[in-house]
């Protein structure tokens, strides 16, 4: 099983960015660049768990982008 299987966290957001920071870490572990996606995301993890009360989706930019990476960084 991948590492991303094992993630539980209370806040389904917070799941799902960790399980993207997974699938960035392994295209890092392959050779490709990504210090700033990575970044990006833990931002986003961060700012969510400081703010969990008002924090419940992301907007529409980080949405984006953060669906762009999915893609990017699939398989």
């Amino acid at each position: 099983m991948k590492d991303e299987d094992y993630i539980h966290d209370s806040n389904p957001l917070v799941g799902k960015l960790l399980k993207l920071k997974y699938r960035i870490n392994r295209s890092y572990e392959l050779g490709f660049e990504t210090t700033d996606d990575k970044t990006y995301v833990m931002t986003l993890i961060n700012d969510i768990r400081n703010n969990i009360e008002t924090f419940t989706k992301l907007d529409k930019s980080d949405f984006i982008k953060c669906n762009a990476m999915w893609k990017q960084y699939e398989g």
